[in-house]
């Protein structure tokens, strides 16, 4: 197909072929909505193209900022710093010229990114009206200060010194796209602490690689939601394009969105895709460990004498230039290539995509990075002024509730405590480990003096609830309050630190490394301090939306892992002592998606919220507390002969199907159901794919047909393959390879057939063209386990709120969860 041009909105929108009329519709909200920062909301089809749609209209409104003018209320008078020959100032002085230019990044986007970094298009000029005199101000104040995002500067005439010889040595490096640095130069390059670039050279200020430490491009404003990351305009007045943070839901879906941007005139946009270590990770010892996160943290605190090789080669490829002079990597890369890449150079994939953020223009993670707080934090992602999109959307309600909750067992309590006890009794930073020791002690205390009012739900099973009111009281107890919390949060920075200054034996002062608490206390700290932020802050503004549980279960485990008392009884076949000990787990659940989503709301450019499965639309603005101004609900692209849609209520020998709890335990209700899909994989020919509402009712099907010999006869006619619950990556990518391959290269079984569950990883993201389902079956309705606690609690708060906030009422709440499950799982 031949690519196609559309203008919307004034920008120009390069597309890989002739749109569908609700690709032009998405496009057209998108623009809308990015002009005049307004939040966006917007349902389409699974199937219709809305993720091309999406990249095409978000970077094709990037690059037409390129042209934007300098603000003039920032366009006052400052002092010309010193020359500088930092590398952003010899790419500046590359980049001058009598002509007004814009950065390679924004050029025309069918230009190959090699011809892009050596040839600038013109920029476009602004309807804007200014005076000369705030004009050659601006100009003056932009040549003056450039900030650690230049790539997205207008490279505009301005008013600047002579050049140096080392300058124009440079310029000329640069002219030709070769990266050249002094001795001198790369010896002032720093970069933030807690970059791997930054420990490589010495620990010095946070300035960002490359940069000099005499030009405002290395200052940072400290905060970490207003950092260098920080959009809209830089310290010299410049208007400065926003990023663009790409959210799904899995990466398994991330996968697909890079693959469609490859298709795209944008494919050479600088990028990056944040990840876990499990995704990331290529160090031996740390791949094969449980907690990845732990043992990475614990290689590169140095313990027991070892360090992380990989983490020292970041700076081989954590350059966007650089990277893209690798093969395979000039256009729009997977992860799996920079996991590749990483193992062949020696460096550390996890560490080399949080360092390219720094220069990319689009950014793609999984949405609960960009909701949950603690991710924010640790992977120095800035929201601030940036464009939000977050695709897959009909979940975030359920992230966003998560990302404002946590959980902390006792267990892991006890563990901290003794931990800060250790460091105390050696006398390290007593002054900041005691209050912290203290807060630990007094949740062990009262989860043990509150245990004994539990009240029984299940087998085994108790619990009491609290309102999050009342446990301020109970936080005010034990001294944790609104003045004293800050305080808190004062002690657990100061216990982090790795080093501290102390004076030497010359008078100056030197750093000296001290040791700090393990990775699993600083994790349980970090969110166990996240949440008790979110109560206190503005005036306890969030604390009707929480709610306290202590849950309590009982579990067989080694005598020697437990202090608690319990029956203990004799293992036949291990020989050693057991013990039945009660477990008890205090949640702080957030009830309220609006929370998570009040870091972001009103920080942001804009939310863009995508999916195929957003109705009603009317629950999200309420549940989310976010105004969405533009909302669309497309058509789908196929015509409706095409498919066919409908329930069927009985099986081939006439017995009724009602898939209620009661009736999926009968044997007859199995063996009808069973006995109908076999008639749908002889019918139909190519890949079948099944929905369940459960695992628990899979394997209850499964072990029902292998006794009958009705999955024989399923095997007969297909290759039979099942989703399987958790498990590693790696398994799940083998057997939906399996799958595609039995429906591509037919042998004697005609296709496949897919057994999965609603809200897994199949039902969810994935994409099934043509061939790989010519059918989809489900069977039941997906609803949330009635009787899980916080399900409970949810609808309770819904009933509460509904006439005040506009919330669904709880039972319509709980309907909605199934149905949206339930589309998903039909739209592949």
């Amino acid at each position: 197909m031949s690519s196609a041009e559309y203008t919307i909105g004034g920008v120009k929108i390069n597309f890989p072929c002739k749109a569908y009329p609700s690709q032009l519709a998405m496009m057209n909200s998108i623009v809308r909505g990015l002009n005049s920062k307004q939040h966006c909301l917007l349902e389409s089809p699974t199937g219709s193209g809305k993720s091309l749609a999406l990249l095409c209209s978000a970077l094709a409104w990037q690059q037409s900022l390129s042209g934007k003018p300098v603000d003039e209320s920032l366009s006052k008078k400052t002092e010309v710093p010193l020359s500088c020959c930092c590398t952003c100032h010899s790419k500046n002085s590359a980049n001058s010229d009598v002509h007004q230019r814009t950065s390679h990044h924004f050029s025309s986007p069918s230009t190959p990114p090699s011809e892009r970094n050596g040839t600038l298009s013109g920029s476009q000029d602004s309807p804007e009206k200014t005076t000369l005199a705030a004009k050659l101000s601006a100009k003056k104040q932009a040549s003056m200060y450039r900030d650690e995002n230049d790539d997205f500067q207008v490279e505009k005439k301005r008013i600047r010194p002579l050049e140096t010889a080392q300058q124009i040595r440079k310029r000329h490096c640069f002219e030709k796209e070769v990266h050249h640095l002094d001795a001198k130069v790369a010896s002032e390059k720093t970069t933030k602490l807690n970059s791997p670039l930054g420990k490589i050279n010495s620990i010095s200020p946070q300035n960002p690689p490359g940069h000099c430490s005499r030009c405002c491009c290395s200052t940072k404003q400290g905060n970490s939601e207003d950092s260098s990351n920080t959009t809209k305009k830089d310290h010299g007045g410049k208007f400065k394009i926003p990023k663009i943070y790409f959210g799904t839901r899995t990466h398994k879906q991330i996968a697909q969105i890079t693959r469609e941007l490859q298709r795209t005139a944008y494919s050479g946009v600088p990028m990056t895709i944040l990840s876990s270590r499990d995704h990331t990770c290529v160090h031996p010892e740390v791949m094969g460990n449980f907690n990845r996160n732990e043992k990475c943290m614990e290689l590169l605190d140095g313990k027991n004498g070892k360090s992380c090789y990989f983490y020292h080669g970041v700076h081989k490829m954590s350059d966007q230039h650089t990277l893209q002079t690798f093969q395979g990597m000039h256009k729009a890369w997977d992860i799996e290539e920079l996991v590749s890449l990483g193992r062949k150079l020696k460096a550390c994939p996890y560490y080399t995509a949080r360092e390219l953020m720094q220069n990319a223009d689009i950014i793609f993670c999984p949405y609960n990075y960009l909701l949950d707080a603690q991710i924010r934090e640790t992977m120095d992602i800035n929201l601030k002024e940036q464009v939000v999109i977050l695709d897959e959307a009909h979940n975030i309600e359920d992230c966003a509730r998560e990302s404002a909750s946590y959980s902390v067992t006792e267990v892991q309590l006890r563990f901290a405590r003794d931990e800060l006890d250790s460091m105390i009794n050696y006398n390290i930073r007593k002054k900041d480990h005691e209050p912290l020791r203290a807060v630990c002690c007094s949740l062990i205390n009262w989860l043990e003096a509150s245990s004994e009012h539990l009240v029984e739900r299940n087998y085994e099973s108790s619990c009491k609830v609290w309102s999050g009111s009342e446990m301020l009281l109970n936080l005010h107890k034990m001294g944790i309050t609104t003045a004293t919390f800050p305080i808190l949060q004062g002690h657990f920075s100061a216990v982090l630190q790795r080093e501290e200054k102390v004076p030497s034996i010359h008078g100056k002062e030197e750093a000296r490394e001290i040791p700090v608490i393990s990775a699993s206390t600083q994790i349980m700290l970090k969110g166990l301090f996240m949440v008790l932020d979110y109560l206190f802050r503005q005036n306890s503004r969030f604390a009707d939306d929480y709610k306290v549980a202590i849950q309590q279960t009982y579990s067989w485990i080694n005598q020697s892992d437990t202090t608690d008392h319990g029956l203990l009884i004799l293992s036949k076949n291990k020989k050693r002592l057991r013990q039945k000990a009660a477990v008890r787990v205090l949640n702080f659940w957030c009830l309220n998606p609006a929370v998570a989503f009040s870091d972001i709301n009103g920080k942001v450019w804009a939310i863009v919220l995508t999916s195929g499965t957003l109705s009603p639309m009317k629950s999200f603005s309420s549940e989310l507390g976010v105004t969405f101004t533009i909302q669309l609900e497309a058509n789908h692209v196929i015509n409706n002969s095409q498919v066919w849609v409908g329930t069927i209520g009985s099986g081939p020998k006439g017995r009724s199907l009602c898939a209620t709890f009661q009736h999926t335990e009968t044997f007859e209700f199995q063996d009808e159901v069973g006995a109908l899909l076999l008639s749908v994989c002889q019918t139909i020919s190519q890949g079948i794919l099944c929905f369940l509402p459960s695992y628990k009712l899979l394997e209850k099907l499964k072990e029902r047909w292998l006794s009958t010999g009705l999955w024989y006869n399923l095997e007969l006619v297909k290759t039979v393959i099942v989703e399987p619950q958790g498990g590693e990556k790696i398994d799940f990518d083998e057997l939906l390879q399996m799958y595609y391959d039995a429906i591509k290269y037919k042998g004697e079984k005609d296709g496949a057939l897919l057994v999965a569950v609603c809200r897994g990883k199949v039902s969810e993201g994935l994409d099934f063209s043509d061939d790989n389902a010519r059918a989809v079956v489900t069977i039941g309705i997906p609803f949330p386990n009635v009787k899980d606690l916080q399900v409970e609690l949810k609808r309770q708060y819904n009933d509460q709120h509904s006439k005040l906030r506009g919330l669904l009422p709880g039972r319509q709440w709980y309907e909605i969860q199934a149905y949206r499950a339930l589309n998903q799982a039909l739209g592949r």
